[in-house]
């Protein structure tokens, strides 16, 4: 673990090549320079090396002290954080994506909320200027996720967060789950505080957000990403219950479908070897009895390595 060596590292995730980015950066420089506490400018460049030096070279960067870190190839959000974790000193991280999605009184709100009581502050957009198909599809997309988890977070999409770098340090993150960091530093333990906040109409924002949609691939991927979560939520340590439950599943609709074959010959003496429904019952308990095999092998592989994940963190030692 770094030595602390300032209050706040203000980390910029520049994925996108966001020509306001040079504003919204000397905003929130402004916003950390009128308070009295140390901090430190990280910008990581994913994938975004070419554009991040053209800012700089024809002097639309702002005047001020930075780290910038250029990943080779794009990656996730969660990669890139954990990357630089070893070379910024601050004791809270204020991650943000490339564009402002809050205000500058948000922003001072969400610092004034920083405490010993909070390990991370998540902003809740309120009024937000999205198109009406957007705001539809963000609430359904945060109401499933607090389905599943139990956990009470309503702007999962906002890209702003601030926490402890002992959060993210003490974290698994992957892939894209670094969306659901606070469902996931909350199971561990970890206390979570949303602030209600102003949304700021974005600029420069891509073109399908101002429509409101998305790719078709977009949208699977928040599925996949929707049912990772559930995964590693509620049977990360017990694949076993998952994976029969599915085969039960399989098994009972075959055998269902088998007596029904059954019954019809026995009574109506209908044929049953030409019958497609029959190969149809069999591959529904083939798939069941597959299925429960594969829990079967990630239950030996969570006994034999799980064992060493932490699901819990020592606050403190009294």
């Amino acid at each position: 673990m770094k030595q602390v060596s300032v209050e706040y590292s203000v980390v910029f995730l520049l994925d996108k090549k966001n020509e306001d980015f040079p504003r919204y950066l000397k905003t929130i420089i402004n916003v950390f320079s009128s308070r009295s506490d140390t901090f430190e400018v990280v910008i990581i460049a994913n994938g975004t090396g070419g554009f991040l030096k053209k800012l700089y070279k024809n002097n639309y960067m702002p005047n001020h002290k930075t780290k910038v870190f250029e990943m080779s190839k794009k990656t996730s959000y969660a990669i890139c954080l954990k990357s630089v974790l070893k070379e910024i000193g601050g004791k809270y991280i204020f991650a943000s994506g490339a564009y402002q999605q809050l205000t500058v009184k948000s922003f001072n709100q969400i610092l004034d909320a920083v405490s010993d009581e909070s390990d991370i502050i998540s902003p809740c957009r309120l009024n937000r200027f999205d198109p009406s198909f957007y705001k539809m599809q963000s609430n359904l997309f945060n109401a499933i996720v607090r389905w599943i988890t139990g956990i009470k977070m309503f702007d999962l999409s906002c890209n702003v967060s601030v926490f402890r770098r002992e959060v993210i340090e003490e974290t698994e993150l992957y892939g894209n789950m670094y969306r659901f960091f606070p469902v996931y530093a909350a199971r561990k333990g970890f206390t979570c505080k949303e602030i209600m906040c102003e949304h700021y109409r974005e600029h420069g924002e891509p073109r399908q957000a101002k429509a409101g949609f998305y790719h078709v691939p977009i949208y699977v991927n928040r599925l996949i990403d929707i049912f990772t979560l559930y995964f590693n939520t509620s049977f990360s340590k017990k694949p076993l219950r998952f994976f029969i439950s599915i085969g039960v599943f399989f098994i009972l609709t075959g055998f269902i479908i088998t007596t029904f074959i059954v019954a019809q010959k026995l009574i109506y003496e209908i044929p049953i070897g030409n019958r497609p429904s029959l190969l149809l019952s069999f591959f529904f308990m083939l798939l069941g009895i597959q299925s429960a095999s594969v829990g079967l092998l990630g239950e030996i592989i969570v006994f034999t390595h799980g064992r060493k994940k932490k699901e819990f963190v020592i606050e403190k030692i009294i």
